[in-house]
């Protein structure tokens, strides 16, 4: 900010600056924010930088319907007049100990390029620092929180191939779900094991899971392909996790969301057969038809630790 006119490069003589000098700055913080929301559209279709109510007002102001043509009239927005996500008289204020609301927050932490994940720990105060830290560290951040709140919570089913590879499809219930104090958890299950998540980040249009086995000593872990979708009925991914014989495999899964709610407690996993399925409802047919029509549903490891253990599988694979 110091090559704008009429700012000083040490922060501590801002307090000193006219209303002028601030609005120059922030024409500049708006420019980029603008920039960042054009290739980041989520940061405003999530209403993270205004609310609904504004957006109405918004839609009014410049004759537009949608979220798309909004996006499209910042980009041919002037970039000496851009659309004012802060004004020089509010950053005025914040730099004068003034009370920031949140959302103007939430616009100079994306003008500073700050994750959203970490939202919740830059606005922390002072007092807060300790909680903040400890947030900061938590194994279910507030930003994951939030966007699996308001739009992931829910039931599904989890369709992937038997991890022996039979031509089973295995169906097992699989819950994202809130409690009381706003904690979000997964749960899922497999033929016979119970799953609960332990950590879990929504980072680059993706969501990372890690869950723990709750009868013996097992992790398995996900990562979801999410992108920005706010609504998705189906999500495709891969589980990690160890074959019997303790080898890594990697399996692809499809999450399928539920219109209506059911028991998890209650419904367990159950197998498919690809070649004699029996009343299958449409949803179950589309997922076997899916999966059986794919031969990469499951990557499979060895052992192998030497060029010579590599050379050696080689050929049997070539024989085999």
């Amino acid at each position: 900010m110091s090559e704008l006119p009429g700012v000083p490069e040490k922060t501590e003589e801002w307090k000193g600056m006219t209303r002028t000098v601030f609005e120059r700055i922030a024409r500049k913080i708006n420019q980029e924010i603008t920039k960042n929301i054009i290739s980041k559209p989520s940061l405003i279709k999530e209403y993270l930088l205004f609310g609904e109510n504004e957006f109405e007002s918004i839609k009014f102001k410049y004759k537009i319907k949608t979220m798309d043509e909004f996006i499209h009239f910042l980009k041919m927005t002037n970039q000496q007049k851009p659309y004012i996500w802060i004004s020089g008289k509010t950053l005025q204020g914040y730099w004068n100990n003034g009370n920031a609301k949140d959302r103007k927050l939430n616009a100079l932490l994306s003008f500073l390029n700050i994750s959203i994940n970490d939202w919740d720990y830059w606005k922390s105060t002072e007092e807060e620092s300790s909680e903040a830290t400890k947030l900061y560290h938590d194994k279910n951040n507030n930003g994951t929180r939030f966007l699996l709140r308001k739009h992931f919570v829910g039931h599904y089913f989890r369709y992937y191939q038997k991890s022996d590879q039979s031509r089973v499809l295995i169906k097992t219930p699989f819950v994202i779900k809130e409690d009381a104090k706003h904690i979000v958890t997964i749960e899922t299950k497999t033929i016979g094991h119970q799953y609960e998540s332990s950590n879990m980040v929504i980072r680059d249009g993706a969501l990372y899971i890690e869950c723990e086995n709750l009868e013996w000593n097992e992790k398995e872990n996900y990562i979801f392909n999410i992108g920005f979708e706010t609504n998705p009925k189906i999500i495709s991914g891969v589980s990690n996790t160890l074959d019997r014989k303790g080898h890594a495999i990697a399996i692809k899964n499809l999450l399928v969301k539920q219109e209506t709610p059911y028991d998890y407690y209650k419904c367990e996993g159950m197998e498919i057969p690809f070649d004699q399925p029996l009343n299958l409802s449409e949803e179950d047919t589309l997922v076997l038809n899916f999966i059986k029509q794919r031969s990469n549903n499951i990557i499979t490891t060895s052992y192998i630790h030497s060029l010579e253990e590599l050379r050696a599988d080689t050929i049997f694979k070539q024989i085999g």
